[in-house]
C-alpha cells in the first residue's frame, strides 16, 4: 500500500483547503452551493450501488470524487457560515450600546485593546437586541486597568470599520480583523463607557483567563519579575503582554522566538511530566487507559489556560489521536494523525489556515517527520552525547527545511546562527519548563518554592544572556525579502527534491532545479526593476509625518520618529530591495521641509513655518504636504505658494482635511487626503 492510502485524511485536507481559497475569491450563491452537496451526496450513494457491477475497476474512483466535492462544498460552506455569523452592521451610527469583554485587555502605550461582543443598543424609546464583535480601544486610566474578560460595559459609540491595507506591503488589519470575526473597532475616551456589572454565568474562557492569573500571580510572589518573568510567563502560559520590544528582537533575530509562544515543544513536555507522575497507574489496562484519559484531559486543560494557539492546538490534538490509538491497540500512521488534526481544526475554524502560526506549525512537524530521520542517518555518532547533539541537529535542520520559506516571506529574515540557538535554547527552556511545573504543585511550601523560583530565573537569564552573545556575532541574521510566488517555489522545489530523495526519479529532479533557476531569474528581475525607479511616498501614519524619497535604490527618509517609519516602511523597502533609510533633514536638495527632488519641488508642512509671513509674489511649487497634525489656515498659506497638488497625511483632523478639500475644488487645486484613500505614491 502507497503512503498516499495509507494517509487518506491528505485529499480530505486537500479538499477543505481547496474550499476555503475558493470562497477566497469566487462567489457562489447558496442555491448553487446546495446543488453541489445534493449531487456530491448523488455520487457518494451511486459509489455503493456500482461496487459490484462488472465496472467496478474502471469506476473505483467515483466514490472519491463524490468525497472530494462534498467536502470542498462544506469548506466553501463553512466560510460563508462564518462570514455571515459575524455580519458587524452597526457601523456609521453613533448610539449607546451594551456590550461583554470577551478577551482579556491588553496593554498598548496610550489605551487597553479588548474584544466585545454587542449585546444592546438604547434610544430614548426602546432597546434594540443586537449582534456582532468589535475591538475597542480604551483610554489608559486606574477603572480600565481594572476591567476583566466578562465584564459589561455600557458604552457611548460610532463603530468605524477597519481599515485595510494603508501602506505599500503594508498589514491588511481589517482583513486580519473579519478572519477572527470581529467587524469593527472603536477607541472611548475615559467618558465614554461606564462597568455595569459582569457575565456570572460560568465561562470555560474566563475560568481558564482566571487560572492563568493565579499561575502568574505564583511567579511575582516568589521574585520572578521584568524580564525573566516575560519570557517566562509567554514560555509557559502563553502570556505575550508584558514581553518587551527588545526581548522579543532577541528572540526573533536568533531564531527562538518559537521559544516564547507555547507550542507543540511545550505540550509534548507537559504531556510527558503528567503521563510519568501518573506512572503508578499501570497495572492492568484499566488504569492504563485512565492515565492516557487523564493525561490528555490535561494537556487539554493546559491548551485552554494558554490561550489555545494554533501550535498548541496542532499538538494537544495529535497526541489525542496518536493516544487514542493505542486505547485501540493500534499503531497510529504520523502522517495520517498530522493532516487529521489539521482536518479536524480547520473544520472547527477554517481561517486557521491563513494564520502564521498554523503555517509554522504544520510545516515544521511535516518537515521533522519527512526529513530528520534521513538526516540523522548521515552520521551515527557512538558517544551518547555527541548522539543527542547529533539528534537536536538533525531536527533543528528538518524543521528549517520546512519552515524556512515561509517565515523568510512573512519576516524578512533569516537567523543565520539557528543551530547555536537550538543548542542552548531547546535543553534551557526544556529545564525552564520542567522547573515553572515543579515551583506550581510546590508552590505551597514556601522555602522550597523559593529555592525552585531563584533557579528558573538564574535559568531564564541565563538563556537571554547567551542568547544576547548569540545575536552580537557578525552576520547573525540575513535581510531577505521574497515574495508569495518566489515562496511558493521555493516550497514546490523542496517537495520536488524530496520525491526525487525518495524515488530516484530523473524527472522530480528536473522540475525543482528548473523551479530554483525560476527563483533566481524572478529575483533577478525584481533587482532589475527596482535600479531606475524614482518616487516618492507619504506614509499612512497619524502620528507623524513619515515622507520617502526613493531614487533607485537609494532610500531617504524625513520624519520626526525614526523608530516609526521604520516599523511603517521596512515592509515596503525590504520587498523593494532598497537600500537602508537614511533619515535627512538636511542635505543638498532638502532643508526645512524644502525639497528639490526629481525636477520636483516639495515643501512638506509640519509646523508654523509659513505662518504669519508674507510674500508678494506666491512661490510656484508641485506638491505641498500638510503633516504632522497641523491646524493650517489654509487661504494664508496659499497666498504664500501656489501648489499643483495638496496631500494632507494622516495625523490632520478629518475637519481640517475637509476644510483643506473644499478650498482646493474651489480653487482647482488636485487634492489627496491619506486618511481616505491610504499612503500616496507618485512615480517620477
Amino acid at each position: 500500500m502507497s503512503l498516499l492510502q495509507r494517509t487518506p485524511f491528505f485529499q480530505l485536507l486537500l479538499a477543505l483547503v481547496a474550499g476555503i481559497i475558493l470562497y477566497q475569491y469566487i462567489q457562489i450563491p447558496l442555491d448553487i452551493l446546495i446543488g453541489l452537496l445534493v449531487v456530491s451526496i448523488f455520487i457518494i450513494v451511486l459509489s455503493f450501488f456500482l461496487e459490484k457491477s462488472t465496472s467496478q475497476y474502471r469506476l473505483r474512483h467515483i466514490f472519491g470524487i463524490g468525497v472530494i466535492l462534498c467536502t470542498t462544498t462544506i469548506a466553501y460552506y463553512l466560510c460563508l457560515s462564518f462570514e455571515q455569523r459575524n455580519n458587524f452592521t452597526e457601523l456609521n451610527h453613533r448610539a449607546i450600546y451594551e456590550v461583554e469583554l470577551t478577551s482579556a485587555p491588553q496593554e498598548k502605550e496610550r489605551s487597553y485593546s479588548v474584544q466585545v461582543k454587542l449585546l444592546q443598543r438604547y434610544n430614548s424609546i426602546s432597546t434594540t437586541p443586537v449582534n456582532g464583535n468589535a475591538m475597542v480601544y480604551i483610554q489608559k486610566d486606574s477603572l480600565a486597568s481594572e476591567l476583566l474578560l466578562g465584564d459589561r460595559l455600557m458604552i457611548d459609540a460610532e463603530f468605524k470599520a477597519s481599515d485595510g491595507v494603508q501602506n505599500p506591503n503594508g498589514f491588511d488589519y481589517a482583513k486580519y480583523l473579519k478572519r477572527q470575526g470581529v467587524g469593527a473597532t472603536v477607541y472611548l475616551a475615559s467618558e465614554k463607557w461606564k462597568k455595569t456589572g459582569q457575565n456570572t454565568a460560568f465561562s470555560l474562557k474566563r475560568f481558564a483567563n482566571k487560572c492563568r492569573n493565579y499561575l502568574l500571580e505564583i511567579y511575582k510572589k516568589y521574585g520572578i519579575i521584568d524580564a525573566e518573568f516575560a519570557v517566562l510567563a509567554a514560555l509557559t502560559l502563553g502570556f505575550t503582554d508584558s514581553l518587551e520590544p527588545d526581548i522579543y528582537q532577541l528572540y526573533s533575530h536568533t531564531g527562538a522566538v518559537h521559544i516564547l509562544s507555547v507550542s507543540g515543544l511545550h505540550v509534548a513536555i507537559v504531556y510527558g511530566a503528567i503521563y510519568f507522575i501518573l506512572g503508578f497507574l499501570k497495572r492492568n489496562r484499566r488504569q492504563k487507559v485512565a492515565r492516557l484519559l487523564i493525561s490528555i484531559v490535561f494537556i487539554w486543560a493546559y491548551a485552554i489556560i494558554t490561550g489555545l494557539s494554533p501550535a498548541v492546538l496542532r499538538a494537544s490534538m495529535m497526541l489525542s489521536i496518536a493516544a487514542s490509538a493505542t486505547l485501540f491497540n493500534r499503531r497510529p500512521q504520523i502522517y495520517n494523525s498530522v493532516l487529521a488534526s489539521a482536518f479536524l481544526l480547520l473544520l472547527f475554524n477554517p481561517n486557521l489556515i491563513f494564520n502564521i502560526g498554523f503555517q509554522l506549525s504544520y510545516s515544521a512537524v511535516l518537515s521533522i517527520v519527512a526529513y530528520q530521520k534521513a538526516i540523522s542517518k548521515l552520521y551515527v555518532p557512538t558517544n551518547k552525547f555527541v548522539k543527542s547533539i547529533w539528534d537536536l541537529t538533525s531536527v533543528s535542520i528538518a524543521a528549517q527545511l520546512g519552515t524556512a520559506p515561509i517565515s523568510i516571506y512573512y519576516f524578512n529574515q533569516f537567523p543565520n546562527y539557528f543551530l547555536l540557538t537550538n543548542y542552548a535554547a531547546i535543553p534551557l527552556s526544556t529545564i525552564i519548563i520542567y522547573g515553572a511545573i515543579l515551583l506550581l504543585f510546590i508552590s505551597f511550601i514556601p522555602f522550597l518554592a523559593t529555592v525552585v523560583a531563584f533557579l528558573v530565573k538564574w535559568m531564564i537569564w541565563t538563556m537571554n544572556f547567551v542568547l544576547g552573545l548569540i545575536v552580537s556575532l557578525p552576520g547573525s541574521i540575513s535581510i531577505i525579502s521574497i515574495t508569495s510566488l518566489q515562496m511558493m517555489m521555493l516550497i514546490a522545489a523542496i517537495l520536488f527534491f524530496t520525491s526525487f530523495a525518495y524515488n530516484k526519479k530523473f524527472a522530480p529532479l528536473a522540475i525543482g532545479l528548473s523551479l530554483i533557476l525560476g527563483f533566481f531569474v524572478n529575483l533577478a528581475w525584481r533587482q532589475y526593476q527596482s535600479i531606475d525607479g524614482s518616487k516618492m511616498i507619504i506614509f499612512s501614519d497619524n502620528r507623524t509625518p513619515i515622507v520617502n524619497f526613493i531614487d533607485g535604490k537609494k532610500n531617504y527618509v524625513y520624519t520626526s520618529d525614526e523608530l516609526k517609519a521604520l516599523n511603517v516602511g521596512n515592509a515596503y523597502w525590504r520587498s523593494s530591495l532598497l537600500e537602508t533609510p537614511k533619515f535627512i533633514q538636511k542635505n543638498e536638495w532638502f532643508e526645512d521641509g524644502f525639497a528639490c527632488f526629481k525636477g520636483k519641488r516639495i515643501l512638506v508642512l509640519k509646523d508654523d513655518l509659513l505662518r504669519y509671513k508674507t510674500s508678494k509674489q506666491p512661490l510656484e511649487i508641485d506638491y505641498l504636504i500638510i503633516a504632522n497634525r497641523l491646524r493650517p489656515r489654509i487661504d494664508e498659506i496659499l497666498e504664500l505658494v501656489v501648489p499643483q497638488k495638496i496631500i494632507v497625511d494622516k495625523s490632520i483632523s478629518q475637519w481640517y482635511t475637509n476644510n483643506i478639500k473644499e478650498t482646493c475644488e474651489e480653487k482647482n487645486i488636485a487634492f489627496y487626503s491619506v486618511a481616505e484613500s491610504g499612503a500616496y505614491v507618485e512615480d517620477f
